[in-house]
């Protein structure tokens, strides 16, 4: 893993990420209980959404990203955008408070001229994500981040986590 949880520098997420002109927002937000909190706060200039900790929400958050990113300028990042977002907020619901009943998960976008940077805010749990490597079933999410972001990261601890990761956008 390339941070420790909470740690502060190359990897962090930064106060503020560069930002061009995103894609339109998608059309037909989905509907938010009032119960669910916004888990972390966002970046000026990003976009983001806060979906209901539950498995079903997980392909939710998976359109989100897809039509954020349904731009051609993102044709070549946008499925391994799509799987490392499913990967996150399944382990957010799986793995933190995020799954619990009115728990929730945050998805945020952030675009630069050359990287998109994904967010997936969750609401923490005492324990440590960590990258497992090996030949069993599970476990391998942040493996996939590791193998397929240009840079990832992850900040927070037992009250609330962000794991991010940056694509490169090519031409």
């Amino acid at each position: 893993m390339k941070q420790q949880p909470g740690a502060l520098g190359r990897n962090a997420l930064p106060a503020s990420v560069p930002v061009l002109a995103a894609p339109p927002a998608p059309s037909g937000p989905v509907p938010i209980p009032a119960q669910v909190p916004v888990t972390a706060p966002c970046s000026p200039g990003t976009a983001f959404r806060t979906f209901p900790g539950t498995p079903a929400h997980v392909s939710t958050a998976r359109r989100y990203v897809t039509q954020f990113l349904a731009d051609p300028g993102y044709r070549h990042v946008i499925d391994d955008a799509v799987l490392l977002v499913s990967e996150l907020a399944s382990n957010a619901i799986l793995h933190t408070r995020s799954g619990d009943p009115l728990g929730g998960f945050t998805v945020e976008l952030g675009f630069s001229a050359d990287t998109v940077r994904i967010a997936v805010h969750d609401q923490g749990s005492r324990e440590v994500p960590r990258v497992l490597h090996g030949n069993g079933e599970g476990g391998r999410g942040l493996g996939l981040v590791e193998v397929l972001a240009a840079d990832w990261g992850i900040t927070g601890g037992p009250a609330g986590r962000t794991v991010w990761f940056e694509l490169t956008l090519r031409p």
